[in-house]
Parts: structure tokens; sequence; C-alpha cells
């Protein structure tokens, strides 16, 4: 059940609460191409959430975020690590922040990780700014040299000419061979959400149920959006 990253674009459903595993066990849901579990978010519903992610129907992301870049909880690396590792049989993907990477914590991980086949994302959020093109194609570049299959960017987007950078630099980068998956956030984040699958993105995130970032559009309706696009 490995998602083919290099075909057309996919969406993920983000399940960020235990009303979104309370439904999964009652719905069979298709809106999306990938589940992604936030585990920081989840803590407190671990077993469920790991039951949940052990039967998933779909392709399984695994997330513990960092709260410097918007996690829940303020989890040390230990723990965050160990939620990851409870996590890894039931995984096809997981995300780790370019600069948790960086740190070295997870670098035994990454290797158990590579082991098992799941491939791997290191991203990057801004909330509040653009940090400008130069930034970003700094971090795609990190993110591959620290092993990463997927560099992920995910920025605040203020203006038009922004969005038409960043779109730009997905291309570029997919041109090359390698795997981005990019959105924005703010006043064009849905707009962004529409145009970067279209540049090249390559996993497009939505809400299962209750948006967990500005700007994003349901999984299910992001997913019917992209299916009209040529």
């Amino acid at each position: 059940m490995k998602p083919d990253l290099h075909s057309s674009p996919l969406v993920v459903a983000t399940v960020t609460q235990k009303s979104d595993l309370d439904f999964l066990k009652a719905e069979t849901f298709s809106g999306s191409d990938v589940l992604e579990f936030r585990l920081d978010n989840l803590r407190d519903q671990a077993s469920e959430a790991l039951e949940s992610m052990a039967t998933s129907p779909l392709p399984v992301l695994t997330t513990v975020r960092s709260s410097l870049e918007g996690g829940a909880g303020n989890l040390s690396t230990e723990q965050r690590v160990s939620l990851y590792t409870e996590a890894l049989p039931y995984s096809h993907l997981l995300d780790i922040e370019v600069d948790s990477l960086r740190g070295g914590g997870f670098s035994e991980l990454m290797s158990e990780a590579a082991a098992r086949g799941i491939q791997r994302i290191g991203s990057f959020h801004d909330f509040d700014t653009f940090p400008g093109i130069d930034v970003l194609r700094d971090t795609i570049s990190e993110a591959f040299s620290l092993d990463a299959d997927v560099a992920k960017l995910a920025v605040h987007l203020d203006n038009r000419s922004q969005l038409y950078a960043l779109a730009e630099l997905v291309s570029e980068t997919r041109t090359t061979g390698r795997l981005i998956s990019a959105m924005g956030m703010g006043p064009l984040g849905k707009l962004s959400r529409l145009v970067l699958p279209e540049a090249g993105s390559c996993l497009n995130y939505g809400y299962l149920q209750v948006a967990n970032a500005p700007g994003q559009w349901s999984a299910a309706q992001l997913s019917a959006l992209l299916q009209q696009l040529p």
C-alpha cells in the first residue's frame, strides 16, 4: 500500500482529534489518498490512534510535530521519537522537520524507517512569513542531504507574487527528479492548494473534519477540485 508519489498529485487528510478517530471507525472515508495521523495532537489517544493506523484502508503518514513548528504538547525529542517508533509498523511515510533532523536526535529513527521502506519527508513550516526563495531552496537541498525522500514546505503567503515564485520553485524541483510537497497558509492558502499540485506538489493536505492550519480545504473538497483540473 506504499503510495506512488511520482503519480498524479495525492491528497492527504489530516487526523488530529478523537472525533476524527471515531469518524474513521464509523465511516469508510474515500476523500483522500493518504491519512496523516498527527500523534502530537493524539498523544492522549495514542493506543486508539495506533489501532486506527493499523487498520487504515489508506496509506498512513505519521507526524509528531515539533512545538517549534506548530506541534501540540511541547513534546521532547525523546517523547517524539518514542511515538514515531511505536507507529513504524503501521507507517508508509514519516514527516519530520528539517530542523529536527539537523539536530541528530532522529538519525536512528530515519535509518530504521529507510530499512523498512518507509518514505521520509523533511518538512519546513513558517506560519507567519514568506522567508524568500533562496531560504526555501536551501531548505529543500538540506532536506535531501538529511536523507529525506520528499521536501515539504508550508509557508505564509501574502500575495500572488510569492505564490508564483513558490510554484516556480516546485516545478524546478520536480524537473530535477526530486519530490516536493508545498502549500501556502493564510490569505492565499486555498488558492495555493490548487495551484501548487499543478506545479508538481506530490502531497497536498486537507482536513478530515476540522481545519488545523489556516487556508485549508477539507480533503474531500480538495480531492474533488483537483480531479476537475486538467
